[in-house]
């Protein structure tokens, strides 16, 4: 909420305060240093939930490494278990796994048939 100007446009001490104590918040950011009341979000993404995600969209290993802006080799090894995504790549597979249909068309992917759709297409 904005800090009320009296008609003399001055300013109270306890917006003032607030006011230093955002900007020494900014400049400790800037800086890369952790700031007094900031919290980190950290994202866990194991390797079911990547191979899960992946299946669920209908998407191949090589198709999932185009959305997500990884490497074919990276997505294999988040799947053995080897590495997880990290950072935007962990949150972009989780909104994968809620939303697969936006993602996959905002990447402009059009996913191929996969074996299993294919098998029960010919049934």
């Amino acid at each position: 909420m904005p800090a009320e100007i009296t008609k003399d446009k001055s300013m109270n001490k306890k917006d003032f305060e607030t006011l230093i104590a955002g900007l020494g918040d900014a400049l400790s950011y800037a800086k890369g240093q952790p700031s007094p009341g900031a919290r980190v979000h950290k994202v866990k993404v194991d390797r079911t939930f990547v191979a899960t995600t992946r299946l669920n969209a209908g998407l191949t290993q090589e198709e999932f490494a185009k959305v997500t802006g990884a490497s074919l080799g990276t997505v294999r090894k988040w799947e053995r278990g080897e590495r997880s995504p990290s950072g935007a790549a962990g949150m972009l597979v989780r909104i994968l796994a809620r939303k697969p249909k936006l993602v996959i068309e905002e990447a402009g992917i059009r996913p191929a048939k996969t074996r299993r759709q294919r098998q029960t297409k010919a049934a």
